[in-house]
């Protein structure tokens, strides 16, 4: 037996008109009774609750970022007077790197892709899709005509709601598209270190001259350690999971 998200994922091809039919027969399993049942509050209301439960059993749980903001540790090289040359070569950005629209199937597309399609078409598409939407619940549809998948009317659903301001729908488009922001943890108490030598005279490539005329750079390694030696003590886990737990 398919897991009930791979059978949620077929759900959302179809065309309204096969859903309205799997709706109403009666024979239906219990799973798909339901799946149809978190699709309808999807299409149907202002839950965006249902909305995101969708998407992430769909496209998967995003990830959190998590931004440890940790004091640093930098070498002031005092008596350098220039910085070492580099090889590194900095590329220019490929503008000619663009998302190809002919890369969108519909016919594969899941929420996210379609969320990403219907936001470059204009506005009037929410209207229509949720406009043969209701023609085919009411059965007033034309069986000729072609019927709007169950993704883009869960979509467009959402973004109605965007366009009404509600916040969490606003809120979950943005996720979607860009990402979740990561969420930042300051850890109190710790001042940057600046360590100075006087023996090196020229500074290393990635040094960056100061308002006081000297040469400074982060010690990557010493931070490194500093977080590794704070994330391992007892107080250090709990000032991290005071950070997570603060909402």
């Amino acid at each position: 037996m398919a897991t009930l998200k791979a059978r949620f994922e077929e759900l959302i091809h179809l065309n309204w008109r096969e859903f309205v039919e799997l709706e109403n027969n009666k024979s239906s399993t219990v799973d798909d009774s339901v799946l149809t049942s978190l699709i309808r509050t999807c299409a149907d209301t202002d839950d965006i609750a249902a909305i995101k439960l969708a998407f992430d059993r769909i496209e998967g749980l995003q990830a959190v970022l998590i931004e440890v903001k940790v004091p640093k540790f930098y070498t002031r090289y005092i008596n350098a007077k220039e910085v070492e040359p580099t090889t590194a070569q900095i590329e220019a950005p490929d503008d000619a790197k663009e998302d190809d629209p002919s890369k969108y199937d519909p016919a594969t597309a899941k929420l996210r892709e379609t969320l990403q399609k219907m936001r470059s078409m204009p506005q009037d598409v929410i209207r229509a899709v949720r406009l043969y939407k209701r023609r085919i619940d009411k059965g007033t549809d034309n069986p000729k005509d072609d019927a709007p998948s169950v993704k883009a009317v869960i979509v467009a659903n959402l973004l109605k709601n965007v366009q009404k301001g509600r916040f969490k729908a606003v809120e979950l488009v943005f996720d979607q598209i860009d990402g979740k922001l990561p969420k930042a943890i300051e850890l109190l108490g710790g001042q940057d270190v600046y360590i100075d030598d006087d023996q090196i005279l020229t500074a290393p490539a990635h040094s960056i001259l100061g308002e006081d005329g000297i040469y400074y750079a982060e010690d990557l390694i010493m931070t490194a350690q500093w977080l590794r030696g704070f994330a391992r003590s007892q107080k250090g886990l709990e000032m991290l999971a005071e950070g997570l737990d603060d909402e």
